[in-house]
């Protein structure tokens, strides 16, 4: 008889989802470059050999605490711009919750996409470009959102849709930086109500409100059905109403 083969590694004593909650609470609240190995094992109550078989090295674990946020804490945002009517609704709603998720008395203050890696040292480049990558993917989804509501009718003619979709992103990551100097929430969300105060809606057509050339009744008729089949396409409306 032979004896079993021997268990390779010993076995995990401790709770790895806890451990990764505790890794992205720091560097959340420091920032990648200043949060150190010792500081992670420290805040994770893990040894140095546990962290690394457990996440491989720092930006291993720091890439995957960024997951995690994104999937839990920082999912407001997809949220927001896939739930509501209107991209005037959900951009709002999107500025409004990053307001309130970034003054959070239970969290740190702001956001680890936004603020987690502003600073690198040039051998963490690459830590610093996936933050970025993540923000810039954040951006195309926001221009999406407005896009489409420029398609169904709801802004004006001369809408820039990237800098408004530039405006939009540049308003949320600001907001996180005040709520990280200690803004209150009140504030930011009058900074947001401000902000929509100038969304650029669709104002009653010039053209409806300018004397009209007389033109043969069935033409004017053919051109008033035209005008409001296509409208009511561009909301989802049947050609009933």
């Amino acid at each position: 008889m032979t004896a079993p083969p021997k268990q390779r590694g010993r076995p995990r004593g401790f709770d790895r989802d806890e451990a990764l909650e505790s890794a992205i609470r720091l560097f959340w609240s420091r920032g990648y470059e200043a949060t150190s190995i010792s500081d992670l094992t420290e805040a994770m109550d893990i040894t140095p050999p546990s962290l690394y078989a457990a996440f491989g090295d720092k930006k291993r674990l720091f890439l995957e605490a960024v997951e995690r946020y994104e999937q839990e804490t920082g999912c407001f945002a997809r949220r927001a711009l896939t739930s509501e009517p209107t991209a005037e609704l959900a951009i709002r709603r999107l500025l409004l919750d990053a307001a309130k998720s970034f003054t959070d008395p239970k969290n740190p203050k702001g956001c680890l996409i936004a603020l987690g890696a502003t600073n690198c040292a040039i051998e963490s480049t690459d830590i610093f470009e996936a933050l970025a990558e993540r923000r810039r993917t954040a951006e195309k989804a926001v221009r999406a959102r407005i896009a489409t509501g420029q398609k169904a009718g709801e802004l004006a003619d001369n809408a820039d849709v990237d800098a408004l979709s530039g405006i939009v992103t540049a308003t949320l990551y600001g907001l996180a930086i005040k709520a990280r100097d200690g803004v209150p929430r009140a504030r930011l969300r009058r900074i947001v109500e401000q902000l929509m105060m100038t969304w650029p809606r669709r104002e009653p057509d010039e053209a409806d409100a300018a004397p009209r050339i007389p033109v043969p009744k069935a033409r004017s008729r053919a051109k008033s059905t035209s005008r409001t089949d296509q409208r009511a396409a561009a909301i989802g409306l049947p050609r009933a109403l």
